[in-house]
C-alpha cells in the first residue's frame, strides 16, 4: 500500500487538497534528475504553487471552504506539489480542473494541474491518497499501438479500421458497435498473427518504472481492455502485472475462403465483452474481492470507454486522452513518460528508481 500518512485522528471534518503542478514543457528525463532545490528549479515561476495567486484564486473562486496551504515542495523540474488543509464541506476536485477559472490559470502559466481530495481519517506532515488497486487500460496507455488498427495493417485496410477505432475513442459510436464493426473487417487474419505483433508492440515510455514503483510497494496491478485476450496476457506477463481482462476472439478453422486458421470476425460468446460498463464492473468487483476501498483505488486509460472506470475510482487520470475525455474525465495529464503520475502518489526525484 502507498502511503505517507501515519498516525490517527478523529477529525472527520477536515481533508487535504493535493495540489501538482506539471509545467506542459518540464523535461521528459524529470525521474532521473537528483535532488532538486526550489530555488534552482526554472520551471518553478511557472507553477506558483506557493504564490498568492493561485491560493486565491482557489479559495475565493472555485472552492469556498477553509482553506489553508500546508505546505509546498518542487518535486522535480517543472513538478511542484502543494497540499491545502481544507474543512467541511468538501468541494469536489472533478470540478475544479474544469473551472473556467483554472483553465485560464493553466494557459496563461503553461500547466496542466491535478487535484486529489483525501479526508483526512489519518494525520501526518504529507497526507497523500493510500494507493492499493491499481488498473490500466491497453491500448494508446501502457503500449503505443491500438492493436486492433495493428492486426488491420497485417491485412490492409489500416484507414478503414483506424477512423472507426477513433470515432470510438472519442465517443461518437458505442464501443460495442464499433468494435464489431471492426472484427468484420478482420475476418480471414491468420490466428497466429499475435506472434507478429508482439514484435510490433512497444510498451510506452515510463510504463516500467511506473508499475515496477506499484508493485514495490505491494499495489495490486491490473490491465482491462477493450482489446485482446493473447496481447493483454503477454503485456501481463512482460510487465508483472497481477491480472488481465480483454475480448476473447472465435478463431475458425481452415476452409475454402482461408485455407489456415483464422480469426472469423466475431467475439466469443463464452466471455464477456469489456465495454466500459464492464471495465468499472472489473475495477468495482477486485476491490470488493480484495477489501480494498473505491477511494483506495487508481486508474488511468485514455479513450471514452475509460471514463466509467476514471469516474469510479478513488484517483482516475486520463493520460494523453482522446480530446472528449480530456474534457471529461475527472482528472488529466500529458506528457511524454508514464513514470510522471509516480509524483500523484509520493514520490518525487529524490528516491531511487524502482
Amino acid at each position: 500500500m502507498i502511503t505517507s500518512i501515519q498516525g490517527s485522528s478523529t477529525n472527520n471534518d477536515e481533508a487535504r487538497l493535493i495540489v501538482t503542478f506539471f509545467a506542459k514543457n518540464r523535461p521528459s528525463n524529470n525521474r532521473s534528475s537528483q535532488t532538486v532545490s526550489s530555488d534552482s528549479d526554472p520551471f518553478r515561476s511557472q507553477s506558483l504553487a506557493c504564490g498568492p495567486t493561485f491560493s486565491s484564486l482557489l479559495s475565493l473562486r472555485v472552492a469556498p471552504a477553509s482553506l489553508t496551504l500546508f505546505s509546498s515542495r518542487t518535486l522535480a523540474p517543472g513538478v511542484v506539489q502543494s497540499v491545502y488543509s481544507v474543512t467541511a464541506p468538501f468541494p469536489n476536485p472533478a470540478k475544479f480542473r474544469h473551472h473556467a477559472s483554472i483553465a485560464a490559470f493553466e494557459a496563461l502559466h503553461a500547466l496542466e494541474i491535478v487535484f486529489d481530495l483525501v479526508p483526512l481519517n489519518v494525520s501526518s506532515v504529507e497526507p497523500l491518497r493510500p494507493i492499493r488497486l491499481a488498473v490500466f487500460d491497453m491500448d494508446s496507455t501502457l503500449i503505443d499501438e491500438e492493436v486492433i488498427d495493428e492486426l488491420a495493417r497485417s491485412i490492409g485496410i489500416t484507414s478503414a479500421v483506424a477512423s472507426i477505432t477513433a470515432r470510438a475513442m472519442n465517443g461518437e459510436i458505442e464501443f460495442e458497435q464499433s468494435l464489431r464493426e471492426r472484427l468484420a473487417l478482420l475476418k480471414g487474419v491468420k490466428a497466429d498473427v499475435w506472434e507478429d505483433l508482439k514484435s510490433v508492440v512497444t510498451i510506452a515510455k515510463g510504463v516500467k518504472e511506473l508499475i515496477g514503483y506499484l508493485r514495490e510497494k505491494g499495489v495490486i496491478t491490473v490491465v482491462v481492455s477493450g482489446g485482446f485476450a493473447p496481447m493483454a496476457n503477454w503485456l501481463k506477463e512482460q510487465l508483472g502485472l497481477n491480472f488481465a481482462y480483454a475480448n476473447h476472439l472465435i478463431v475458425a478453422p481452415s476452409d475454402e475462403s482461408f485455407p489456415y486458421p483464422h480469426l472469423s470476425g466475431d467475439l466469443s460468446p463464452d466471455h464477456p465483452i469489456v465495454v466500459p460498463e464492464y471495465k468499472r464492473h472489473v475495477l468495482e468487483t477486485l476491490a470488493n474481492q480484495h477489501s480494498i476501498p473505491l477511494s483506495e483505488t487508481f486508474v488511468v486509460g485514455d479513450g471514452s470507454n475509460d471514463l466509467l472506470m476514471l469516474g469510479a475510482a478513488g484517483l482516475g487520470v486520463a493520460w494523453r486522452a482522446k480530446e472528449r475525455v480530456q474534457k471529461e474525465a475527472p482528472q488529466r495529464l500529458n506528457g511524454t513518460t508514464l513514470s510522471d503520475l509516480i509524483y500523484l502518489l509520493g514520490s518525487h526525484a529524490e528516491e531511487p528508481k524502482p
